[in-house]
This record gives C-alpha cells, structure tokens and sequence, in this order.
C-alpha cells in the first residue's frame, strides 16, 4: 500500500491532464497501478488501500488525533466481514466522550457512531464500524498493545510531525491526566501521561520533543511538571472534563 499522499498526488496530476506515463514517472507507481486509479477515480477510496469505501475525511490534526486516543486506549476487533473501532473512556469526563464521538463522525461521516457504557457505567465506549480500520491503523493486532512492538509508519509519523499537539492531546485524554501537584505548601498543575507499553511512551516522548515540552519518566510513567510546559499543555491539551 503506499501513503494516502501518493493517491492524492496521483489525482492531482490526473486532474491536471498528465498522461499514465508521466504520472507513474513522476510518483514512483506502477502505470498499471495508475490507469486502475484513473478507470475507477470516481469512486470513493479508501485513502490507504484504494479500495472502495464509503466517505473518509481525515486532516492532519484529525487523524493525529483520532491515533493519539486509539493508542492510548483504543482497541480494533474484527466483527464478520467489518471492523470495530473501540475507544474506551471514563464516565465521569463525558465532555471527552462527546469529543470522540465527534471526531468519529467527521473522519467517518457515513458510519454510524456509537456510544454506550459499561462496567456499572463507569466506562463510556465510543466506537465506529469500518472495514478498512487496519487500514488506517496498522499497529492493529493480535492481544494487548503492550506485548507487541507499536512502531508509526512514515505516513502516520508525517500526520503527527505536522500536529503533534494534536495527538498529545488524544493521548492524555485517553490514557493520561492533569493533576494538582502537592509539595509541602506549594500546589501546582502537573500532566501524567501512563501506558504500559514501552513503545507508545517513546513515540509520546518524541511527540513532546517536537513542542519542546520537558518530561520525567519513571517505569510506566512519564509526568510533565514545568511552568511553561504545562502552560503549554493546559492551552492545547486542556484537562479532563
């Protein structure tokens, strides 16, 4: 599959009247890959597989978002011929909740977006049906996220590189917090960021590095404590509610 870039780029230059030649020359694809892409360009594709799908509409910050709460407590399951998109969160922060559902409908306005709550309604679930969910999120796998590798493909590192706000955001919502920090009879905000999977701490670390936000880590955990730093993450981040 290439990047969702490659596709558009291909569209583009089609619409700008380049031949299947010159545009296989100029994006590296297969001119039978490209006159495929030109004997079906009006249907609606999927922006990874190419396959048809219904609308999908992702911006950078969109989808960094979106990727940011998958990471951070999201899990795929694979129902029938479909997939389901699970993004588990806390029932007592249902401003959050309404945020992803939100953001479900604007990335798959032709999906139905559900919403509903379990463990004695403690937990709100948001969630979304789509065959091509591993499309878009390939770290998608078998068990828990912690025991497997989690590693960004180029694409998705792009999407975050041009927000990284933006998936920060959707991980602290998810799987993170802000908190009043007591020290003797100092009080200040701090933000807590905890996931048990090595791999998605890192990828965090390198999103607050993009932002120049500063970090302590510790076993599973990695706080951020500083003045402007967390000046920083209440204006773009915000806290729970």
């Amino acid at each position: 599959m290439h990047p969702p870039a490659v596709h558009a780029r291909i569209v583009e230059l089609m619409a700008e009247g380049s031949s299947d030649a010159a545009i296989s020359a100029a994006s590296s694809v297969a001119r039978t890959t490209v006159r495929d892409i030109r004997s079906r360009s009006t249907r609606l594709r999927c922006p990874r597989c190419w396959r048809g799908a219904r609308p999908m509409s992702f911006s950078a910050g969109e989808y960094a978002e979106l990727l940011g709460f998958y990471l951070g407590d999201g899990y795929i399951v694979a129902t029938g011929r479909s997939y389901r998109l699970r993004i588990f969160l806390d029932a007592a922060h249902p401003g959050i909740a309404d945020e992803v559902c939100a953001l479900l409908c604007i990335c798959f306005g032709a999906n139905r977006v559900g919403r509903t709550h379990l463990r004695a309604r403690s937990t709100v679930v948001a969630s979304v049906y789509s065959v091509h969910l591993p499309c878009l999120f390939p770290q998608h796998g078998p068990g828990v996220k912690h025991e497997r590798p989690i590693v960004l493909e180029d694409w998705q590192q792009a999407s975050v590189v041009a927000a990284p706000w933006s998936f920060i955001r959707g991980l602290i919502l998810s799987d993170g917090c802000a908190f009043i920090n007591r020290t003797g009879r100092y009080r200040y905000l701090s933000y807590d960021f905890c996931n048990r999977s090595a791999d998605i701490r890192r990828i965090f670390m390198a999103s607050c590095d993009l932002v120049g936000v500063r970090y302590t880590t510790n076993s599973d955990r990695v706080r951020i404590y500083g003045r402007a730093c967390v000046r920083d993450l209440a204006a773009y981040v915000g806290t729970k509610r």
